[in-house]
């Protein structure tokens, strides 16, 4: 039981890791300037891209979909493979990457 254990935890591991690399969600060095971030936000949402988010003093990005444009410039963003859904505006943001 406990090489069950031991093997499933591996594989995790080594999902997780292949993820993050076939993705490539490094932190970008830069920050977008506003109006950038406004219209890539504009953009993935119309074309329905899927999109890595960078938010203002988090460390890891978020992967997903802009699902829904809100009022005053905010989004309803739906992480990819997740029940997790948060209303972002683009003010939170630092970049925005296509994935």
């Amino acid at each position: 039981m406990e090489n069950k254990a031991r093997s499933f935890q591996s594989m995790t591991q080594e999902l997780a890791r292949a993820t993050r690399q076939f993705f490539a969600l490094a932190t970008p060095a830069a920050e977008m300037p506003q109006t950038q971030l406004d219209q890539f936000a504009a953009q993935a949402f119309a074309r329905h891209y899927r999109v890595a988010l960078f938010f203002r003093g988090e460390e890891a990005p978020l992967a997903g979909t802009l699902t829904r444009q809100l009022t005053g410039g905010r989004y309803l963003f739906q992480a990819y493979r997740s029940n997790l859904y948060r209303v972002v505006q683009s003010d939170q943001l630092t970049y925005i990457q296509k994935v």
